[in-house]
């Protein structure tokens, strides 16, 4: 595999991928964290989708990545990476714009549309960004650029989801025979739009990287290249790293879609649950930086069981919790500092053991299972609650799931060990 000149850490266009990388996950949790807490208990959309109505929104988040993620891997084989990303957020400027449109007009099945439109450009765009770490930096420097991207991304999304809050409370308070109105109705599509702007004039610094597979062929059929990929990531540890990484965004889905049902829990505002929210996603990115940085094949080996044993007990104390502001934010971030030992590790063998001329497939197809995990996560929140389980409990079953997962990476621990070329 070729590098780029410049293989340090903090190259020119690492940086940019960065920068890149922060815009569009604002961007994207903006929109959806406005939807989520419109439908929401209390929300102004609480009626529109029903009892746990923002499983649905879930739901509709995820399929445009099921659906795209291993056609944009395979695009991201076969053309240039950083000519796919230019091309991808000049689409993300006309999806902002009817973004804006449908929620000036408060209208629920066109923002949800909106929101559809939003995930499929990150669908194309997943694979791209993963892939094109591993050609921007040397590979001893892998695991540490997952790191400060997974550090980035969770202060992007913190930066999004305390927009998303703010701008939600007066959206909502704006609301008159059902439309929002005067400047507040306008106040998510130009959050957005600040941020898609920034996300395009930064990707138009990424250096111009060569295709790995120009040759590969073009098949419009995502499941063939989801079934061809899976096979030969069956034939090497992949499919289990695979396996371990996509169950986080399982546990990740239901998380938030529990926590802006909070609001009405602890009896707080919209922009308080959402710095609850903000607490998670910058106590994740410590967490993925500090493994970064301890990571070594022997850690390693204890790194994935023991952050799936401290989400279990994180998440059973929120389960049994009272309905305590600062407890509840205690418990959040240590969620978070554990998760990052459970996912970092695994991201790393994800681009470190895929070989270089079908990274994209490989990356793209465990991108597309994440999301089934992630509609799967939907689903789970949606029966518990349509079953009468208040969302705090819903604490209860992801504790048991990550205990499961605990006790499984031990027992197959060897597998996640397998040492990638970059440490």
């Amino acid at each position: 595999m070729k590098h780029t000149s410049a293989r340090g850490l903090w190259n020119a266009g690492f940086v940019s991928l960065l920068l890149t990388q922060f815009f569009e996950a604002a961007s994207d949790n903006i929109i959806k964290g406005v939807i989520t807490f419109a439908v929401a208990m209390g929300g102004p959309w609480e009626t529109t989708f029903g009892e746990g109505g923002n499983g649905i929104v879930g739901i509709a988040f995820t399929l445009p990545f099921i659906l795209l993620s291993a056609f944009g891997g395979r695009l991201a084989d076969r053309h240039s990476k950083s000519r796919i990303t230019m091309l991808l957020k000049s689409i993300s400027l006309a999806v902002c714009a009817l973004c804006a449109f449908e929620f000036a007009r408060g209208s629920a099945m066109g923002a949800l549309v909106a929101l559809v439109a939003f995930a499929s450009v990150s669908a194309f765009f997943g694979p791209v960004k993963y892939g094109m770490i591993a050609e921007l930096v040397a590979p001893e420097k892998l695991t540490r650029a997952n790191g400060v991207i997974n550090m980035a991304t969770n202060v992007a999304v913190i930066t999004g989801l305390l927009i998303a809050g703010l701008v939600a409370k007066h959206w909502k308070e704006s609301f008159v025979d059902g439309a929002p109105t005067g400047t507040a109705a306008w106040q998510p599509g130009l959050a957005m739009a600040a941020f898609v702007l920034l996300g395009f004039f930064t990707c138009l610094t990424l250096p111009r990287l060569r295709a790995q597979s120009p040759d590969l062929s073009v098949n419009l059929d995502p499941f063939s290249t989801y079934i061809t990929t899976i096979k030969a990531m069956a034939r090497t540890p992949l499919l289990a790293v695979a396996g371990a990484w996509t169950f986080f965004y399982l546990i990740a889905a239901v998380v938030l879609l529990i926590l802006p049902d909070y609001s009405t829990y602890l009896s707080v505002g919209d922009d308080e649950t959402s710095y609850l929210m903000a607490g998670l996603a910058i106590t994740i990115g410590v967490g993925c930086v500090t493994a970064a940085y301890l990571d070594t094949p022997a850690r390693r080996l204890w790194f994935v069981p023991a952050g799936a044993a401290g989400l279990a007990i994180a998440f059973l104390l929120l389960g049994f919790a009272p309905p305590n502001y600062g407890l509840t934010a205690a418990l959040i971030a240590l969620a978070g500092l554990v998760a990052g030992f459970y996912i970092i590790p695994l991201q790393s063998m994800l681009q470190s053991l895929a070989p270089d001329e079908s990274r994209g497939r490989v990356l793209g197809t465990a991108n597309g299972l994440s999301f089934v995990m992630g509609a799967v996560g939907s689903g789970l929140f949606l029966v518990l609650r349509q079953l009468g389980v208040p969302s705090h409990r819903v604490f209860l079953a992801l504790g048991a799931l990550c205990l499961a997962m605990a006790v499984l990476t031990v027992v197959t621990r060897r597998r996640f060990g397998a040492p990638p070329t970059a440490g």
